[in-house]
């Protein structure tokens, strides 16, 4: 009898061990994950942004921002970036997914980017493809590395790299490996 009490009892002090180094395992794993616990979300976010005299001069909407609380990183599904000027927007870029800065210097668009600039009375609009833009929303510039195919009616314009000042009277420099077709008017 005594030998069958000693036996349950060593039995249900083994399954304890057992349960309790599982536990601690797991409480380990939780705080590693914790850099990666979002800490709010948001479905259909549009945030606007106005200047010092009080005009709208950026849109950023997309269809769920995640904000990670450890790294202080925001991720962004389907970003676009409305840059307005004279109350209408002159610069449209959408990407596929994006991530915004901790201090919110930077608004990196990841995958496919299209982007699209109105024109104005001397220069028609432009469509510009790409992937992978860097925008910095404070000093209205954007770069990338990665390849770039610009259209203009006719024209085209095809490079490696880009830089894009988007303040007027704006610039776009291309980088590499830079081709285009001009059809004169």
């Amino acid at each position: 009898m005594r030998i069958w009490l000693l036996l349950a009892l060593l039995v249900v002090l083994g399954f304890t061990w057992w349960a309790s180094q599982k536990g601690a395992a797991t409480s380990g794993q939780e705080s590693v994950d914790q850099n990666r616990v979002q800490d709010y979300f948001v479905h259909g976010l549009e945030l606007k942004l106005f200047d010092t005299q009080g005009k709208l001069s950026h849109v950023l909407d997309a269809s769920r921002l995640s904000h990670y609380q450890a790294s202080g990183i925001t991720r962004l599904q389907q970003p676009g970036y409305l840059l307005y000027e004279d109350k209408q927007p002159a610069w449209t870029i959408r990407a596929e997914n994006g991530q915004v800065s901790k201090d919110q210097s930077l608004l990196q668009l990841l995958g496919k980017t299209d982007i699209h600039w109105q024109g104005d009375e001397q220069r028609p609009p432009m469509h510009l493809l790409t992937s992978n833009l860097n925008i910095h929303p404070q000093q209205e510039y954007a770069e990338t590395a990665a390849p770039v195919t610009v259209t203009s009616g006719e024209n085209w314009i095809e490079s490696t790299g880009m830089q894009a000042w988007l303040k007027t009277p704006g610039k776009i420099r291309f980088l590499a490996q830079t081709r285009a077709h001009y059809v004169a008017q």
